[in-house]
This record gives structure tokens, sequence and C-alpha cells, in this order.
């Protein structure tokens, strides 16, 4: 499996790539497959792996969560600094919601979204939840960004810091202020660190602002996952992108019970 790691730039913009190639970080970039899976399987979407022995999430209503992905880490490239190398990872939100269980006034707050880490893995699937059909009840508009199941791979590469990224104000300043006069080389700029895609790790896209440019988020560096907005099949909003964040020490701590969720659209 080989990475990524080639940094395209418009040549006019060449001169600054030092600058940028110091920004450089490990990412997983994550591909889709319309595809039925198994419970133990990396996903967008479909039935998550979840022992009998557990609750399954839901949200202030009583109404359950809808799994958005699953990520199986043994299906991962080990490429990550301080993400687990097994067990399985996953991100429900709720789909009765318009919102889809972001909550504006505290984006950690796991009411309308939830993130389960299973560190031990059960293969008897006799323990295992194998009915789904609760999730997606008769007659009840559902708001979900991901229009069908979907398998997913993974690709190890390496990225600069994106534009979007609340940092990028403090080490790309000096060359913003440098373009702000070319407005073709200003678009070819953001364009090329645009930071989107479907991803783990890395740095974030957005299409308003990063939500951790404020209050008590700075912390939540490490980008868990992107899911962003690509096909007729996966729309947040008006063609927008979801985000998961955390810090560090919780990362290596495997402790996800503080991760920020954010989706923007346009």
């Amino acid at each position: 499996m080989c990475a990524k790691t080639l940094l395209e730039l418009p040549e006019k913009i060449e001169q600054y790539r030092p600058l940028i190639e110091e920004t450089m970080k490990p990412v997983v970039l994550v591909d889709t497959e319309i595809s039925t899976t198994t419970l133990f399987q990396s996903k967008f979407a479909g039935d998550p792996y979840f022992p009998l022995s557990m609750e399954y999430p839901k949200n202030i209503n009583g109404q359950p969560l809808k799994l958005l992905a699953q990520i199986n880490f043994a299906e991962v490239p080990n490429h990550l600094p301080n993400f687990p190398e097994e067990g399985i990872l996953q991100f429900y939100i709720d789909g009765y919601d318009d919102v889809l269980g972001m909550d504006f006034d505290n984006g950690q707050h796991q009411e309308g979204f939830r993130v389960i880490f299973h560190e031990t893995i059960t293969y008897d699937e006799s323990q295992l939840v194998q009915d789904f059909s609760f999730v997606n009840i008769e007659g009840e508009e559902m708001y979900f960004p991901v229009e069908r199941e979907m398998a997913l791979s993974f690709e190890k590469g390496l990225e600069p810091l994106s534009i979007d990224d609340f940092r990028s104000n403090d080490k790309y300043g000096s060359i913003l202020t440098s373009i702000e006069e070319d407005e073709m080389l200003e678009d070819a700029f953001y364009d090329a660190l645009t930071g989107d895609g479907h991803k783990i790790g890395g740095y974030p896209f957005f299409t308003q602002e990063d939500p951790r440019a404020y209050g008590d988020y700075t912390d939540s560096t490490i980008l868990l996952l992107q899911v962003d907005s690509v096909g007729d099949d996966i729309l947040w909003g008006d063609c927008g992108v979801g985000n998961f964040f955390i810090t560090e020490e919780e990362l290596k701590n495997k402790d996800f019970s503080k991760v920020l969720y954010n989706w923007d659209c346009h």
C-alpha cells in the first residue's frame, strides 16, 4: 500500500514550498465502494458491530442514533501516531434531527451523537445484535448524509496544513499577505490546500469556519474522522462536510467521551 506524499503546488507559489512542507503530517485517505458489509468491516452507514450486552445509543427522546461510520483499525494501515492499532471505532448521529445531532453550544455534548470504541472484539455473532430494523422506523423522516451502505478502503499519505485549519492564519500569514493582490494566485493557493475528502488524521476542510478557533476546543487538534459530501451518495446539507476532533491526550488514552463533532455547509 503506497503512500500519497507528493505535494503539488501552483508554480507561482513554489517559492513557499519549504514553509508549507514544514506542516506536513500523516493522513489516512478513505475511499468508498457501495457494498454490503459484515458486522466487523469498516463502513459508512450500514449495520454496526454491537454486542447484545451493551445499551444501543439513543437521542434525548429515546430514538435510536444511526451509524455514520465504523472504522476497524485492523484494516487501517499503521501510520498515524497515537491511533489504535486494533479495535472498532464507531460514530453515531441523530437521523431524526434536522441538524443531525450537533449541539451548537457545546460540540462535545454527546447527546445527539455518540462515539463508541470497542477495544475488544468478539467474533461470536450470537453475542451481537443482528437486526437493526429498529433504527429506521417506518413512516419517520430520516435526515442522514449517507444515502447507502459503503465499504471503506484506506491509503497512507502525507498532507500540509489546510487553509481552513484555525492555525493556518499564523502559519501562512506571510504568504497570504504577499498574494492578496493576485486573485488567481490566491485561488490557486486555496485550491492546493483545501483539505477536502474522506480521511482519518491529517487536516480538516470546512465550508464555513473552524469551530476550534474559539472557546474550549483549541486542544482538539487531532482529526479523528472527516466525512465529506461526494457525488449523490453523501451529502451534508447543501454540499457540506462532517468532522470529528479529539485531543492528543484523549486519543492516547482511548478516551472518546469528549470528541468534538461539527458539520457545516454552504
